[in-house]
């Protein structure tokens, strides 16, 4: 199963990256193809339309959009700024829309450095996805003191957070190839 997981954050110094990396180490570990798709990376533009009203979308925006709709299942993930979603992904989900993620599963993973591990930004995107036709998994990844748990290469030190985060991609991982099968 073709997996990407969207890695929100664009601030410098982000720590959420972290949780990408380990979940793309993981899945490909479980014997699926992981991607991450870094928003920091690309150059989306503030949103103004859709992706399939665009007139003359960008050679990235298309290349993109291609990855988006080869995929079979996702995992949004989002550090929580003022409790609410990365701005990024919400810019994001804004300009493509339901077209490629509809009847997809979609995982939500989110971060902070507190306690709670983004529990307000986490149910936000829950009703996102829905908005988007897509399939969001009941089980979330709540990532506490993500700045403790995972190093910055996507190791993980805590191995409390490993068993949450095995849990978490072996539910998500099973109910996606039922939804596609």
């Amino acid at each position: 199963m073709k997996i990407s997981i969207v890695s929100s954050s664009t601030r410098t110094g982000r720590i959420s990256h972290r949780i990408a990396l380990a979940l793309e180490q993981a899945i490909t570990e479980k014997g699926h193809q992981a991607e991450v798709i870094d928003l920091a990376e690309l150059a989306l533009p503030p949103f103004e339309e859709r992706f399939v009203l665009l007139e003359n979308p960008s050679a990235e925006l298309q290349d993109l959009n291609q990855k988006l709709i080869a995929t079979e299942a996702f995992i949004f993930l989002s550090p929580e700024y003022n409790g609410a979603i990365s701005s990024g992904l919400k810019n994001f989900i804004d300009l493509f829309a339901k077209d490629p993620f509809s009847a997809k599963p979609i995982g939500v993973a989110t971060g902070s450095t507190g306690a709670m591990g983004g529990v307000r930004a986490a149910y936000q995107l829950q009703q996102n996805i829905l908005t988007i036709n897509a399939f969001p998994h009941p089980r979330m990844l709540m990532v506490g003191k993500m700045d403790q748990v995972i190093d910055e290469k996507g190791t993980i030190v805590d191995p409390s957070y490993g068993r949450s985060q095995d849990g978490f991609l072996s539910a998500f991982l099973d109910f996606a190839q039922r939804l596609s099968s």
